[in-house]
């Protein structure tokens, strides 16, 4: 929720962008160096915290969308942008995430939203990181066990990367 108006409001981080791919790809090619990793990383963060300080401040565009969507009255025409393929699956959320920063609460949960995607809640404390993995038990073969451990893996790679150690195998 946007605590700066009044009775609050949310608002999406979209954290799919092309500086995230990129370190992504970096990550996944063994002749990456780690120099190069590292600067592809903070160029990622870099622009995720730009959006998130946007979204935050209502500059975001998934609920401006959403209430242009919500004008449109029945039996109105909706608009080209609404009926685009493009936009239906940027809708679509395959990972929800929701992050409460709080000592005060032993845990807190945070659902799937869709039944092809995952529900991850966070907790991020002084000396610690609670997360929350979910997702439906259906015929889409989704694994919040094993989600969970790709998490892992991918939260020691990155330690591994900052501290100058090997990642886990």
């Amino acid at each position: 929720m946007t605590r700066r108006f009044l009775h609050g409001r949310t608002e999406t981080c979209r954290s799919a962008t092309r500086e995230s791919a990129a370190w992504c790809a970096a990550m996944r090619d063994p002749g990456v160096g780690t120099a190069a990793r590292i600067k592809l990383f903070r160029a990622a963060l870099a622009q995720h915290t730009q959006l998130t300080t946007q979204a935050v401040a209502g500059q975001g565009v998934d609920r401006h969308l959403l209430g242009l969507r919500m004008l449109v009255k029945r039996g109105e025409q909706m608009p080209a942008i609404f009926e685009d393929p493009a936009y239906a699956y940027s809708a679509h959320w395959y990972v929800s995430t929701s992050q409460m920063s709080s000592e005060n609460f032993a845990s807190y949960g945070w659902s799937e939203v869709t039944p092809r995607g995952y529900g991850v809640a966070y907790n991020i404390r002084k000396h610690s990181l609670l997360i929350h993995f979910t997702c439906m038990r259906n015929e889409h073969g989704l694994n919040s066990d094993h989600f969970a451990q790709c998490f892992e893996t991918a939260a020691y790679d990155i330690r591994a990367m900052l501290s100058g150690q090997q990642p886990k195998q």
